[in-house]
């Protein structure tokens, strides 16, 4: 059951509902986020607007100490078409609270991007830890890629639609209430109109795309072993706990190493929201296993 403090909680917590266009929804998301970077944690230093290539940018989150840092590549949520390092920066740096050099990801959004330039961006941004992670004291040889619903999405993505090379490159995955078969997501959804246009924007409106393993990498977990994947579910989620569940069903199905915790009671996109026990039991989670596998 969930606790009568996150009860209290979520009732004082702004909802998200996408509404609108891209660039209302864009607008309206920057302004609710600020409400979930508040108090940022204290970390080594934060090295905003990094050049990976021309065009792809990311935050750098740098932990305190000497020890080389094991690292973590963080790609945010918002639909493929909204939200930034900015939106996600409380979050971002609590990885790197907690010892991991982190590489915030701005990856180009759609509909000025659509697929498949994040995912080529996610993938991107992989080999450029690994080579580049030195910098800030980071292991390239420790890498762990996550996300949070659509950069969930593409975190599998790209474990799944790259090649051997790539995968072993990665430690584990950390997966927050993602989109993983984006058919079956637009039709649990369909009266949800934001939530349409952000799948159809994704793929530059060719519906058939959404079909695409490389779009949804449930139908490409068979394809090749992936890293130890750690999935959260949001147990008060109609967006996407059933592709969460549905994930560990397939990685279980091929014999591939994985964790599923659903946090019962917890709305999609709790893990920005700090106050809540269910965000900090669901990162005590996270901790214990990326100090396992990573």
């Amino acid at each position: 059951m969930i606790s009568e403090h996150d009860r209290q909680v979520l009732d004082r917590t702004p909802c998200w509902d996408p509404r609108g266009g891209i660039a209302e929804q864009r607008r309206a998301w920057e302004n609710l986020a600020i409400a979930y970077n508040q108090d940022l944690p204290a970390i080594g230093a934060l090295e905003q607007n990094v050049e990976l290539r021309p065009g792809l940018r990311a935050d750098v989150a740098v932990p305190k100490g000497a020890d080389r840092h094991p690292v973590v590549i963080y790609l945010h949520g918002g639909g493929w078409a909204f939200g930034s390092p900015v939106s996600f920066r409380k979050l971002g740096m609590q990885f790197a609270e907690a010892g991991y050099l982190t590489i915030n990801l701005d990856y180009r959004l759609a509909p000025e991007h659509p697929f498949p330039a994040a995912l080529q961006d996610a993938a991107f941004a992989i080999e450029w830890a690994r080579d580049n992670a030195r910098r800030w004291n980071g292991d390239g040889g420790r890498i762990a890629i996550g996300g949070d619903s659509a950069g969930a999405n593409l975190a599998l993505s790209a474990l799944t639609s790259g090649g051997p090379g790539l995968r072993s490159l990665v430690r584990a995955a950390v997966l927050f209430y993602g989109a993983f078969d984006l058919t079956a997501t637009a039709k649990r959804n369909q009266s949800i109109p934001g939530l349409q246009q952000q799948l159809n924007t994704y793929v530059g409106g060719v519906e058939r795309l959404l079909d695409d393993p490389r779009v949804s990498p449930l139908r490409a977990v068979a394809s090749g072993k992936l890293p130890p994947c750690f999935i959260i579910g949001a147990g008060d989620d109609s967006w996407c706990l059933a592709d969460s569940l549905t994930l560990a069903q397939a990685l279980s199905a091929a014999s591939n190493p994985y964790e599923l915790h659903v946090m019962e009671g917890m709305p999609h996109g709790f893990m920005q929201m700090s106050a809540l026990d269910g965000c900090r039991a669901a990162r005590r989670l996270m901790w214990d296993f990326l100090g396992r596998n990573v």
